[in-house]
C-alpha cells in the first residue's frame, strides 16, 4: 500500500545510518564535503582595533575641533586632543578612541588638523574581535563546507580540516531497449551529474536487461563497492525489479510512495546497504530522485536537513493535482535553473 511523502522522509531518516568513514583534507579539496567535527577560533579577529579608514586616529575631546598630531614614538596612552596619522587596516593606538576619514577633515596643516563638527566618538573603528571572537564555532560537525567558511577558517590560518568520506553511489539501468542500445542511458547520466552536484561519488554505471537473476546479481556485486545503489526502470507491474521487492528478495523499507510522477519509488537494502528504485521514464526518475534520492545522500553524509529545496510560487495557469497525493512540478526560476516546486 503507498505511503505518504512524509512517512517515505521519517523511514529514510530512521533506517538508513549516515557514513562515519573521516578523511582530513586541505581546505580546497574539502569543499562541498561535510564536516566530521567542530571547528573554533583560536583567536579574535581583528587582532587588536584598526582603522576603517584612511586618516587620522584622535583622542576626542568633546570641546575640541583642532588636534595636534604626534610622530612616533607615540605615548602610551594617546592623550586628550592629540592624534596621529593612520592607514586603512593599521593598529590604532590605546588613547585614540576615533577615526577621522581623510575626507572628512576640515584644515590640514603640518602638525595638526582641523576637523568637522559633526564627528561621532568611535567612528570608523573596527574593535577587537568584531569579526570573529576568539573561541567562535566557526564550522559545526554535519555542517557542509562553503566558501564562505574556508573564509573563515583561512583567516585562523587553519589549512585542513576533517571532514565525512564522500557518499559512493552506483547506478543500474534496466531494460531490453537499454541493453541492445535501441536507447540511450540518458537517465544514469543526468542522476550522475545530480549525485556529484551535491557532494556524492559516482562508481559504476551498469546497464542490465530485464532478468531477475540478472539484476540480484549486479546488486550483490555493486553494494559491495558503493555506499547506495540507484536503479531505474523495470518498476512497473510485471516488471522484475518489482518482482524482487514483492517476493522480498531484497528487503523493502517502503514501495510505493504517494508523489506524482513517481508513484512506484521504492527503497529497499541488501546486505545493509541501501537501494533506491526509481522509474524509468525520464520525468518520474529524477522527480523521483529529487524527493527521495536527495534526503537519501544528505542522510548518509549527515547532513542536519534532510529535506529537498522547495520553492514557494504563484502559478499563472490553474494546476490540478491527484487526491490524496503529493505532486512535483518542473520548473525554471528566472528562466535560469531547474526546480521543483511541491503541491500538497
Amino acid at each position: 500500500m503507498p505511503i505518504s511523502y512524509q512517512e517515505a522522509l521519517k523511514i529514510i531518516q530512521t533506517h538508513i545510518k549516515p557514513l562515519h568513514v573521516n578523511k582530513t583534507l586541505p581546505l580546497l579539496k574539502a569543499i562541498n564535503r561535510i564536516a566530521s567535527a567542530d571547528v573554533y577560533a583560536k583567536f579574535a579577529l581583528p587582532k587588536y582595533p584598526m582603522s576603517l579608514k584612511e586618516g587620522y586616529g584622535i583622542a576626542f575631546s568633546v570641546d575640541k575641533t583642532v588636534y595636534t598630531l604626534l610622530s612616533p614614538p607615540y605615548p602610551n596612552p594617546i592623550p586628550l586632543g592629540y592624534g596621529v596619522s593612520l592607514s586603512t587596516g593599521e593598529r590604532i593606538p590605546e588613547g585614540a578612541d576615533t577615526i577621522i576619514a581623510e575626507e572628512d577633515v576640515v584644515l590640514e596643516q603640518e602638525n595638526c588638523i582641523k576637523i568637522p563638527l559633526h564627528v561621532t566618538q568611535t567612528q570608523h573603528i573596527k574593535k577587537e574581535g568584531e569579526d570573529i571572537a576568539k573561541g567562535e564555532l566557526l564550522l559545526k560537525k554535519c555542517e557542509r563546507v562553503s566558501a564562505q567558511k574556508i573564509t573563515a577558517l583561512s583567516s585562523q590560518g587553519i589549512t585542513q580540516i576533517k571532514t565525512f568520506q564522500k557518499t559512493t553511489v552506483s547506478i543500474l539501468s534496466i531494460g531490453n531497449q537499454l541493453a541492445s542500445g535501441e536507447i540511450h542511458n540518458s537517465n544514469a547520466m543526468s542522476l550522475a551529474a545530480r549525485i556529484i552536484e551535491l557532494g556524492g561519488k559516482v562508481d559504476e554505471i551498469e546497464i542490465c536487461e530485464e532478468n531477475e537473476t540478472k539484476i540480484l546479481e549486479r546488486l550483490k556485486a555493486l553494494v559491495q563497492k558503493s555506499d547506495c545503489v540507484i536503479t531505474t526502470g523495470a518498476m512497473s507491474r510485471h516488471d522484475a525489479m518489482r518482482y524482487l521487492l514483492e517476493t522480498k528478495t531484497l528487503t523493502p523499507l517502503f514501495h510505493h510512495v504517494r508523489i506524482a510522477p513517481a508513484k512506484p519509488s521504492a527503497l529497499s537494502l541488501l546486505e545493509n546497504k541501501p537501494i533506491l528504485h526509481l522509474p524509468g521514464l525520464p520525468l518520474g526518475c529524477m522527480l523521483g530522485f529529487e524527493m527521495l534520492g536527495v534526503p537519501l545522500l544528505r542522510q548518509l553524509q549527515h547532513q542536519l536537513c534532510i529535506i529537498p529545496d522547495f520553492i514557494t510560487c504563484i502559478n499563472q495557469k490553474r494546476v490540478t493535482c491527484k487526491d490524496n497525493c503529493m505532486s512535483a512540478i518542473p520548473g525554471y526560476k528566472r528562466w535560469e535553473k531547474l526546480c521543483m516546486c511541491p503541491l500538497l
